[in-house]
């Protein structure tokens, strides 16, 4: 995924829903959708367009409607995205994104020693 195809919200949304199911239509995102906001029907139509059009989506003819489902991996999108923001908001250094983390108030205890067990473990494979 390049960073041009990254994910605006409503397609982060739609994308959540198209991961968990698997395979989706229209109808199935929408209803998904409303149950958290109000959303047009045509919005959502839209808007899964695109992410096919992009590529982020494949879609398959079957009746008379689309059946959805991922062309790529939630964290293929999560690391592209994610090194997109490396590259242009901290200029290709990733100690600032580990920094804005810890300095983070909202951080869980768990979470600390998850990422400090990531650090462990990534030296001890160097």
């Amino acid at each position: 995924m390049s960073p041009e195809n990254s994910l605006g919200p409503l397609e982060a949304d739609i994308m959540q829903i198209v991961w968990k199911r698997q395979r989706v239509s229209v109808q199935d995102v929408y209803e998904a959708l409303c149950e958290k906001r109000s959303i047009a029907y045509n919005t959502v139509m839209t808007v899964m367009t695109r992410l096919a059009q992009k590529g982020i989506l494949k879609r398959q003819k079957e009746g008379r409607a689309f059946i959805y489902s991922s062309t790529t991996s939630k964290s293929e999108v999560a690391k592209s995205m994610l090194q997109y923001i490396i590259d242009k908001i901290f200029g290709g250094s990733r100690a600032p994104v580990f920094s804005h983390l810890l300095e983070d108030k909202t951080l869980s205890d768990e979470e600390l020693r998850y990422l400090e067990e990531l650090v462990k473990e990534k030296k001890r494979e160097e």
